[in-house]
């Protein structure tokens, strides 16, 4: 087997285990968490369910590590074999159809992550959720509209969609995804199990997923949110349209990674051969590198 060939073979079964790691770990979580609970009001049912996980339920604060170690780590796999399919022009090699999935599964497993940790409702979550909803209430036309259709006209029909949206239907696109993009990988390694399965156990143990504050509007923004998320943050903060700097922006970089095959037609696949799609693809890299770490700045 080739070099190139182990790599992929590297890139795509650690994406497989982590999605595996993460539907074991969120079915067994979902026993115990309940988006709504009689007697408590609002945003407590979701983060006094999630408190009781973490320090009641046996090995639950394992579970919840464990989910979201590797809902991080597939984010950033899916980044990083976005970045080698690119830069090796292995999507030459394959056809538009699989590049594209790719790039939308890759948007999707960051959507999926960021439902994910809305649930637990603590401060970074609420942060998340205004952001989300300004960006939707932003958008030109059909702003209004489109809030109200993504995050209800309250509490009780937002948790319902976003609930429902993390369990089934994200989930049910990504797997409907993997089957596409990747047909003739649905393989694992035992050594690259061995290492995502010991590296999410070390990590999960060492690092701890916070539990956070208790989500309460009256504290301000004294939090920022997930790292696959401080970019768009950092756009968010600046003087110019929301729209503009959150949706459209983003949109064009996603839509630039899709036309990629479309235009990078030369029969040349390294890198070195392509410097034009070799320096664009490191401004990429470095544009996200520099608005993640502004994004992290609090003044």
């Amino acid at each position: 087997m080739s070099r190139d060939s182990t790599a992929q073979s590297t890139w795509v079964s650690g994406t497989h285990l982590t999605f595996l790691v993460l539907g074991i770990t969120g079915g067994i979580l979902m026993i115990y968490y309940q988006p709504t609970l009689p007697g408590c009001g609002n945003t407590t049912c979701a983060f006094q369910s999630v408190e009781r996980i973490n320090n009641t339920v046996p090995f639950g604060w394992l579970l919840r590590n464990i989910h979201y170690t590797a809902s991080n780590a597939m984010v950033l796999l899916a980044v990083l074999h976005l970045y080698y399919q690119y830069f090796s022009g292995r999507f030459k090699i394959k056809n538009e159809v699989l590049w594209v999935t790719g790039v939308i599964f890759g948007l999707i497993t960051g959507i999926e992550a960021y439902t994910g940790y809305d649930l637990i409702f603590n401060q970074r979550a609420g942060l998340a959720i205004e952001i989300g909803a300004s960006l939707a209430n932003a958008s030109p036309v059909i702003g209004a509209p489109l809030r109200l259709a993504t995050f209800g006209a309250g509490f009780a029909d937002f948790i319902l969609r976003l609930y429902s949206a993390h369990v089934f239907i994200l989930p049910m696109v990504m797997l409907i995804l993997v089957f596409i993009h990747f047909p003739r990988y649905l393989v694992f390694d035992i050594p690259v199990v061995s290492v995502v399965v010991g590296g999410l156990f070390m990590i999960a143990g060492v690092f701890p997923a916070e539990l956070g504050v208790q989500y309460n509007p009256g504290l301000g923004r004294l939090t920022i949110p997930e790292w696959y998320l401080t970019a768009l943050y950092a756009l968010l903060r600046t003087e110019y349209d929301k729209f503009v700097m959150g949706g459209l922006m983003p949109a064009l970089l996603v839509l630039m990674a899709i036309v990629v095959p479309f235009v990078d037609t030369s029969k040349k696949l390294s890198w070195k051969d392509r410097p034009f799609f070799t320096a664009l693809g490191l401004t990429s890299i470095s544009q996200i590198i520099v608005t993640t770490g502004w994004g992290f700045y609090v003044n």
